[in-house]
């Protein structure tokens, strides 16, 4: 049994469970699981393919980095 498989069953068990454990809806469990499942497979996609789109737009910043010695820290006095 691969991965998916196991947590498609897993999800599944959880569901009969937080329903009560009623007999007859077998294949609605299994079909929520497998729904669930893909859900978060697409969200997590989509979090993969929006960080990529990130670290490429960072990757491509080309401005100059600050040397460490010229960046001035934040005045030591209160601006009240």
């Amino acid at each position: 049994m691969d991965e998916r498989e196991q947590q498609r069953r897993e999800r599944a068990y959880k569901i009969w469970e937080d329903e009560g454990r009623p007999e007859g809806a077998h294949d609605d469990h299994w079909q929520r699981a497998e729904d669930q499942h893909e859900l978060t497979e697409q969200a997590t996609d989509d979090v993969i393919k929006i960080n990529q789109q990130a670290d490429d737009e960072f990757a491509k910043d080309d401005t100059k980095a600050e040397n460490a010695a010229d960046i001035k820290p934040p005045s030591a006095i209160s601006p009240d």
